[in-house]
């Protein structure tokens, strides 16, 4: 059976693939192609942007960091040129200006982010069309994955890789790091609450009589930072209850030796008075 999916003119066109989800609602297949086209045409046009500023930018400073010195040098020859003066003069003005913009505006991380936020998208959108990886079932025995019950989780995992990077470049300043509206936090502590989106589960492979234990999704929302918390965590919290373990319970008891007995029977301080 052959499927009429054309050639893709580049590497984001995945409109003629999505189509070809034919277990997902009319619907459903429009929302993921317009919001993946969205999100990946602006990530193609920052990270040309930060391409063409992190590299011309990085190469002033390579460049004229090594030249400033050898023009310099020039200078202190017996007939220096005017031409060569200003020359110098110009190139370490723009070799200053060009590494302020750099350290001002971090180009160097931003050019970093956008291009591993961009491969991050393509990446989980091939896995869902794929059904591998996450979105293969691993975590969800027993249900057989399927485009239909891995829907919602393949949009909460789009919507947290945009806005992960969304936080990394309005909340953050510095090395301080404000606490992002989407992931609140419960009081007192400063975990995560946010509860995991689960995926609906495909009702042909539920069978009638099925225990509420095997209800379960195909596969369970974990995240790599939520997972690394709480099994550190755990780790913790069982290394705190070994050593309160290790401890006496109960009240100390203090063992004090016998005191020595003292004689009961008084003497008289001042002698007997005579008798008249």
């Amino acid at each position: 059976m052959t499927t009429a999916i054309r050639p893709m003119k580049f590497q984001d066109n995945l409109d003629d693939i999505f189509e070809q989800l034919t277990e997902l609602t009319p619907l459903q297949r429009h929302t993921i192609k317009e919001r993946y086209r969205f999100l990946m045409s602006e990530y193609r046009a920052r990270c040309r942007l930060y391409s063409v500023l992190f590299y011309l930018f990085r190469t002033t400073v390579t460049v004229g960091s090594l030249a400033v010195p050898a023009l310099l040098s020039i200078q202190n020859s017996p007939a220096p040129s005017m031409a060569v003066y200003w020359f110098t003069w110009a190139l370490s003005l723009a070799v200053t200006t060009a590494n302020g913009v750099i350290m001002l505006f971090k180009l160097d991380k931003q050019f970093f982010k956008m291009h591993a936020t961009a491969e991050r998208l393509r990446s989980e959108t091939w896995q869902y069309i794929q059904l591998a990886g996450r979105y293969s079932g691993h975590y969800g025995h027993p249900h057989r994955p399927t485009h239909k019950n891995q829907y919602v989780y393949y949009c909460s995992q789009l919507e947290k890789i945009n806005m992960k990077r969304v936080d990394d470049e309005y909340l953050k300043t510095g090395e301080e790091t404000q606490p992002a509206a989407s992931q609140p936090q419960s009081e007192g502590t400063g975990k995560n609450t946010n509860p995991a989106v689960p995926s609906p589960p495909d009702p042909a492979s539920q069978t009638p009589g099925e225990n509420d234990k095997d209800r379960q999704d195909s596969i369970t929302l974990i995240e790599d930072d939520d997972y690394d918390e709480e099994e550190t965590t755990s780790k913790s919290n069982d290394k705190k209850k070994a050593s309160q373990s290790k401890k006496p319970s109960g009240t100390i008891m203090v063992q004090m030796s016998e005191l020595p007995e003292f004689p009961t029977t008084r003497e008289p301080v001042l002698p007997k008075a005579p008798d008249v």
